[in-house]
């Protein structure tokens, strides 16, 4: 019994609640320490190039409205501009079909504007990319497919635009797992 009187006395706990103050203290004051003498990591990255890992850098510029070439008969280009959100930029771009046989903004005019660009540069050479788990081309609209030309990622976007019937977003192409 006479260890538990001990640890039940004041000073015991005055003891033990002033190492434990000391222990804190000292380790706080070791990391304010070594956070203080870190070297300097030196200057950040130009725009569009990666630092170490951790580092901060921007996102690289989105590509430009030429890398889709001349719009197809009956069609035209609207650029909307870049958009850089967290990770990446984009170009956001309006498709107008001239021809009017569908109601601009309806479903049927946004499905023919994007078919008539993705089936223009298919022509041109670029290549589809299905969206992940799709394996039949024939099960996937060409809208909800990608298109790239190997740098360039292409996919229909919607875009709130009255003279626009759809969007298409431009990214950069990246590796798998980049």
């Amino acid at each position: 019994m006479r260890l538990m009187d001990q640890l039940r006395s004041r000073v015991t706990m005055v003891v033990l609640a002033a190492v434990v103050t000391v222990a804190l203290v000292s380790t706080g004051a070791v990391g304010l320490f070594r956070a203080l003498n870190r070297p300097d990591p030196g200057p950040a990255p130009a725009a569009g190039q990666t630092g170490p890992p951790g580092s901060v850098s921007s996102p690289a510029a989105a590509p430009p409205l030429d890398r889709l070439g001349d719009a197809p008969d009956g069609t035209s280009y609207s650029d909307f501009g870049q958009q850089c959100p967290d990770v990446e930029c984009v170009r956001v771009v309006g498709v107008s079909v001239e021809d009017g046989s569908a109601e601009q903004g309806s479903d049927e005019a946004t499905e023919q504007a994007i078919e008539t660009v993705f089936n223009h540069l298919l022509d041109e050479g670029w290549g589809r990319v299905l969206p992940d788990n799709e394996a039949d081309p024939d099960d996937v609209p060409l809208g909800e497919s990608y298109l790239t030309d190997g740098q360039v990622l292409i996919t229909a976007t919607p875009v709130d635009a009255p003279e626009a019937s759809a969007g298409l977003m431009l990214m950069n192409a990246q590796e798998p797992g980049s």
